[in-house]
């Protein structure tokens, strides 16, 4: 069988290096709980979010929803209204965070917080990756 040609140098490395992105999901409901804010989940040391996205069970017509590193803060998601049923980028409701490519300096405990009880419960989908050791992207 023959062998596959290579450029002269033979194989050489791919730049920049693949990462994998992972998920973390957080369920904001209906309950007038959740409109207090609460801890919904914590990111690990270095984590970068790179992407925010709602899932909608229906529309919510008057509520938004912010997440962030306290009750209250948008460093993720920005006073976004998931006013319609399905799957939604965040886009200019994107947080600081996110826009800026922060890296979690500690374990970091993200919150939810809804404007008001939500009409359908929407759930928060957080993409995240940590940059291969040696490389801060």
């Amino acid at each position: 069988m023959p062998q596959p040609i290579l450029g002269p140098a033979g194989p050489t490395t791919t730049t920049p290096p693949a990462v994998e992105t992972l998920t973390k999901v957080i369920k904001v409901d209906t309950s007038a709980g959740d409109a207090t804010g609460f801890l919904a989940c914590v990111l690990p040391k270095g984590a970068i979010v790179i992407g925010v996205y709602t899932i909608s069970s229906g529309a919510n017509a008057t509520q938004t929803i912010s997440v962030g590193i306290t009750a209250g803060g948008t460093q993720f998601l920005n006073a976004f209204a998931p006013n319609s049923t399905g799957y939604a980028v965040a886009g200019t409701a994107a947080g600081s965070y996110v826009l800026a490519g922060t890296a979690m300096t500690a374990d970091t405990p993200v919150y939810a917080k809804a404007s008001a009880a939500l009409t359908n419960s929407v759930l928060v989908k957080l993409e995240y990756y940590i940059p291969q050791q040696g490389n801060t992207w």
